[in-house]
Order: C-alpha cells, then structure tokens, then sequence
C-alpha cells in the first residue's frame, strides 16, 4: 500500500512556484494568482483556497493571505463568532460554519440553522429578505446590536449564493495533494502521462505543459527511430517524442514500424527505407520522420536525407523481389550513399515545427535571451491571456490581403518555444514594416488583446527586428 503524506513541505514549494499544470484544480490562471495571494503551506490551506476560489467567497482571498501572514488584523463582528472562524482567520469559508452563526447569534436550532442557510441560497427575494428579519431579529433576542447583525448578515449573504460544505473542497484537496506529491517526487512519470492525456501539440494544454517542463530544465526530446514509440518514453532524464505526434503519420504505419524493428533495430536510414518499404511508406512519410529528427542518431543533416529520400526509395525498390520480401543477394552489390546537401537550420526548425508543433531540437531565441530579458519580452503562452504584451518570435507565416480600401494589411504567424499567436498588422503598420514580414524573420511584436466577436484578436502595435546575432 502507497501512503502519500498531504503535509510535505516539498508539495507546497512546488504550488508556492506556481508549476502547477497537470496538479488537480491548480492549473486556470486565476487560481494560480490565488495561490500567490494565500500561500498555501499545509493540507487546510489547500481546503480553504478551493473553496474561497468561487464566485462571491474568491472577494475574499487577498484578505485571508495576509491574514494567514500576519499582515492584516484578524478582526470578529461579535467576540461569540472567534470559535467558530478563528481557523480560517475570521473569515467565512465553509456551509457549516454558517450554520454555526446562526445557532450561536441568532439562537436557531442546528434543523433551523440549514433550512436558513438554504433559503438564502435561492434568489427568491421575498424568502430571502424574510430569513434576513429572522436573522436580525434572534441576534438581538440573544443580546447582539442590530448593526452588528446586520454585518454579519451581509457576510453570510455574500458567501451563501456559492459556497461549499468542507468535505467538498476537502476531497478534492486530497486529489490536489496527490496530484502535486506525485509531480514533487516523479516528475518525468507525471509530465509523462499528462502529455498523453492532451490531444495533441496543437492542444494549449500540450504547449503549456511543455512550456512548464522547460521552466524546470526538463528535457523534451524529438522522436528517434530505434526508440519512440506511441507514447512518451524516459530517456536521457527527458522524455522522448512518440511517433503518433508526428503530423501526417497513420496508425496502420506506426503499428508496422515497431512491428519491423521488434526483430532487430534499424541500422541506418537506408536500412530502414528497404525494410518498410513493403509497407508502402511514402516519400512524404519519409520526409516527416526525417523534419522531425527521427533520424538524427544516423545522420547529422537533415537537408542530405531530405535529398536522398528519392535514391532509397529507389534502392528499395531495386533490392526487393516481386512479392516485397527483400533481395538481400541482389542488395550486396549495390553501395547507397547519402547525397550531401548543406543544412539551414532555420529551415530545419520550421520543417520541425511543422511536423511536431514545436522546436525540440533547438531555437533561435535561445541566442537571444540577454535581449529578450532586456526588453521585457513575454513569452508567448504568458502573453496569450495579457490584454498587451511584448513578444518574440520567428515568423512562421505572412498572409498579405487588402482592405476594402485597396490597402495592404497582413495576418503573421509568430511562433516561440512556447506557443504560437497570429497578429493581426493594419495597414498603417504594414506600410512601416512590410520588409520585415518575411518567412523565418525574428521579430519583436507589441501586441494588444481585442475580442471580436466572441474570439480573441492579437493586434500588432510595433514591430521591430530582433538585432542580428550569431546563430549557428
């Protein structure tokens, strides 16, 4: 049996560092400003941040960190009520403890007590405004100023419409606890199945994850061809890219592939080209595995066997008999060759990208940290939910269009090791920097965040080129 603790200190540095993706209830935005607001550091914490992160109680949350820090006074409306919130620093959390509040102030029994605290749940005004004079009216029986009923009134009214029992948030604290323990302690294991969970590279889920997993120096590895598979694989303390990641590859040729090297793994491309070649792999399947690194162990240039894809395909083709099986007499007297062709790494990283997602093998804004740190440059992932940010990227794509005017304006893909986001450049910017917009171009882009019709927009507000620097 595995006993995970729910108060380790390592558990709470890890949501203290906001790593929280893939941790149950801990990965929206706002919550993770939540957790910088109350700086959970134990298992009642993690409780009451899930059940003040709603609707009304969330009001309260600024207060309750600085409380907890000492910063803010714990203050009580009536000395009575200290029993009953002096754990959540006399703030009201949980169901139970309203319940409480109008045993103990307004005298109700605990039957009484859960029928007011439903009733002023529901947005029947008349029900509402008469449990409100209950209230009231048991306070001052029982010896309580009316104005201080009707504080305390006003607390509960503000938490009644969404608040939780705490066995609620409890359990789910329990999953949260789980969840961030087994990150704590096996992070490749963990980073390993959320990644599987989402749908793809082109999943926000997928890049955030990956984003995360670089922030903590883990690596994520491009596919190789004698060892992914279809799924993500430890290795090299990284996780390894499986083929059914790579765009444009089916099933049926990824069953087929590991069935061929389950006999023995593949020696070189050539080797590999002949032998599934009876499963009718195409040239453009080629291609993919090539720009996805599958083949990088065999050779170190990516634009030599995009050149000779067409020569194995042919040697193949030569070296088999009529019903597929391979001619290995016929094959001993033929000697493939690469043919030699000089790498672009830039175009590399784009064919990568396009095939993966992503840029796993390298990065052209790695070269560029000290600018980027220097002008403020926000990732893009970061930036996606920020109404304006200053970004970097390499331009992916420029689809040049004109208004109804008959001026040209253009909609550029700019893509990070974090994410991608397409801006849109009005005219006015356009007729400044239409040189710049060009395929494989780093740029700086101040963007600003509109929404049109129910979708965001990302308009480019400044373009500026990213200073010339050694990349290869």
């Amino acid at each position: 049996k595995f006993n995970i603790p729910y108060d380790e200190k390592e558990v709470f540095e890890l949501i203290a560092s906001l790593q929280t993706m893939g941790i149950f209830q801990l990965e929206s935005s706002g919550i993770k400003r939540a957790i910088s607001l109350l700086k959970p550091s134990c298992f009642n914490d993690i409780i009451a941040l899930l059940a003040l992160y709603r609707p009304g109680p969330m009001d309260s949350i600024p207060s309750y960190g600085r409380r907890k820090e000492g910063k803010e006074k714990i203050t009580y409306d009536d000395p009575i009520l200290q029993p009953i919130l002096s754990s959540t620093y006399g703030i009201i959390v949980y169901q139970e403890q309203v319940n409480e509040i109008a045993c103990v102030m307004a005298g109700f029994s605990m039957a009484e007590a859960d029928l007011f605290r439903r009733a002023i749940s529901k947005k029947d005004a008349e029900s509402f405004a008469a449990n409100e004079q209950l209230f009231i009216k048991g306070a001052i029986k029982n010896g309580h100023s009316e104005k201080v009923a009707r504080k305390v009134f006003a607390d509960i009214k503000k938490f009644a419409d969404y608040g939780f029992n705490k066995s609620h948030p409890a359990v789910y604290a329990v999953i949260t606890c789980r969840t961030a323990y087994l990150k704590a302690h096996y992070p490749l294991y963990f980073y390993a199945a959320i990644l599987q969970t989402a749908s793809g590279t082109s999943d926000v889920k997928f890049n955030e994850y990956v984003s995360e997993m670089k922030k903590r120096n883990i690596k994520i590895l491009p596919p190789a061809i004698n060892l992914s598979g279809k799924s993500f694989i430890i290795a090299e303390n990284g996780l390894l890219f499986p083929f059914n990641a790579i765009k444009g590859l089916s099933n049926l040729l990824i069953e087929k592939l590991l069935l061929e090297r389950k006999d023995r793994p593949f020696n070189d491309f050539f080797d590999f080209v002949s032998r599934m070649y009876r499963h009718k792999i195409s040239e453009d399947q080629l291609n993919k595995l090539i720009n996805s690194g599958c083949f990088d162990s065999f050779y170190d240039s990516r634009a030599s066997l995009r050149a000779t894809v067409k020569s194995a395909l042919q040697f193949a083709e030569l070296t088999h008999q009529d019903n597929g099986q391979l001619n290995i007499g016929f094959s001993a007297y033929i000697t493939p060759y690469i043919i030699e062709q000089k790498d672009d790494p830039l175009e590399n990283l784009d064919k990568e990208y396009g095939v993966l997602g992503m840029m796993l093998s390298d990065n052209p804004l790695h070269y560029k940290k000290e600018i980027l740190k220097e002008k403020h440059v926000t990732p893009i992932i970061e930036a996606k939910p920020l109404k304006q940010a200053k970004i970097a990227g390499l331009i992916r794509t420029v689809k040049k269009i004109n208004t109804k005017k008959g001026e040209p304006m253009a909609f550029v893909k700019l893509f990070d090791e974090t994410d991608e986001v397409e801006t849109i450049v009005f005219p006015y910017l356009y007729a400044e920097h239409f040189e710049l917009l060009e395929k494989n171009r780093l740029i700086i882009c101040e963007i600003k965040r509109e929404k049109r019709d129910g979708n965001d927009n990302y308009i480019a507000k400044n373009i500026a080129p990213l200073e010339e620097e050694t990349y290869v």
